[in-house]
């Protein structure tokens, strides 16, 4: 496992992880100051969009101990607050994210991995709750997963996971739609030939929403309706390629059952049946240089009166070292979401969701660095005053220790 910063940002698209701190510290604190410009800060349609320049300050720590050992702990924390100048109701964000790990390796054979991430923002990026829009707040994300890893006999072996995900909106709308609690339980059987690694796996879940009855006009939402039991089958091949290239491609077949789908009739289906993808590349391919890609294809939650949504989507990212003071990243990540029920108004609509992202930084010192960021996010809806653009730059300074 490596050391890594948690940070805070528009930036975080959550494609390649976070920036890995300096190997063999035991605790590293981090600060950062930015001065940005946000053109919808509201993530609004165009003629409703509002801009505002403002301020953004970042402290953070980490703590890691055992680093390259047979049992490693790694704790990190980061604060983030946003001011926008021009904001008419309240100037500030105020953001948190805490991340704990722990690997323990018994022997070369047995394996526990163990984290928990816990996130406070506004931003969709950072939360992943289901929704592309901005939404106020003091919203809450848990992740919690474990998985223990066993080689059984020469190049047979077992992997079983388990996984909890909580999500929490303060806005009213948000809450009644997205507030639920997912729990997830898999085996994954493998074998091992060489570089290659072949392996079957099933997984269930279930999930619970627990918002509040929305009513909105000409309907009364019952979140409850969403709740479900999803089971999915697939098989899979992870490949390393050489040390510095991997990858891992699974597909398979996912069904969901709406068990409570007859609480709202004709708006949630009583089953779904679809595909499920998940591909994934790792390329080290210099020192300090490394491209992750990959893509998906699996069921979402969404913030719309609808079941879910089936979500296909691609992303990248790039971090080069262009030379030993300055490093470059690149990310984008394009994803097409289908809505499933939701009656005439939305089932079968589709929604488009593309964010890119450039930044650009300098070592001024061994332990001070400025940045120069920029991010445009664009939705594009068939339903109508959800589509908006947003484009956000950044400059800053920042400095570990």
């Amino acid at each position: 496992m490596n050391k890594r910063i948690i940070t805070l940002g528009v930036a975080a698209i959550g494609v390649a992880g976070v920036q890995a701190a300096d190997a063999g510290k035991v605790w590293e604190v981090t600060a950062s100051l930015r001065g940005f410009y946000d053109d919808n800060y509201t993530t609004s349609p165009d003629e409703l969009a509002e801009e505002s320049w403002g301020i953004e300050v970042s402290p953070g720590i980490n703590f890691t101990l055992g680093e390259g050992t047979d049992m490693e702990f790694s704790a990190g924390y980061a604060f983030g607050m946003r001011y926008y100048e021009d904001r008419e109701s309240d100037n500030e964000d105020y953001g948190h994210e805490l991340g704990i790990s722990l690997d323990k390796k018994f022997s070369d054979t047995s394996v526990l991995l163990l984290s928990n991430g816990l996130v406070v923002a506004q931003e969709p990026e950072i939360l992943n709750g289901g929704t592309p829009l901005r939404t106020e707040g003091d919203n809450l994300r848990n992740t919690f997963a474990a998985q223990y890893r066993r080689i059984l006999s020469g190049s047979i072996g077992v992997e079983v996971g388990y996984g909890n995900s909580i999500f929490d909106y303060e806005e009213q709308y948000h809450s009644a739609l997205l507030d639920r609690s997912y729990n997830e339980v898999s085996l994954d059987v493998f074998y091992g030939v060489a570089e290659t690694e072949y392996y079957a796996g099933y997984r269930y879940s279930s999930t619970d929403f627990e918002g509040d009855v929305l009513q909105v006009p000409g309907l009364v939402f019952d979140p409850g309706a969403r709740n479900n039991h999803a089971h999915a089958g697939y098989v899979g091949a992870r490949h390393q390629l050489d040390k510095n290239i991997l990858a891992d491609v699974r597909a398979g077949v996912q069904n969901v059952d709406y068990y409570d789908f007859d609480l709202m009739p004709g708006l949630i289906p009583e089953d779904e049946t679809s595909p499920y993808v998940d591909a994934r590349m790792e390329w080290e391919y210099a020192e300090g240089s490394k491209l992750v890609a990959g893509a998906t294809l699996a069921r979402g939650a969404t913030d719309l009166q609808a079941a879910d949504q089936e979500i296909t989507s691609v992303y990248a990212q790039l971090l080069h070292k262009i030379s030993g003071r300055m490093h470059g990243t690149l990310t984008g990540r394009f994803q097409d979401a289908e809505i499933s029920g939701g009656g005439e108004k939305l089932d079968g609509k589709e929604e488009s969701l593309l964010l890119l992202g450039a930044s650009l930084t300098y070592a001024v010192a061994d332990n001070i660095w400025a940045e120069l960021a920029y991010n445009y996010d664009e939705l594009d809806s068939d339903v109508p005053y959800r589509s908006f653009e947003r484009n956000y730059l950044s400059v800053g300074i920042g400095t570990t220790y």
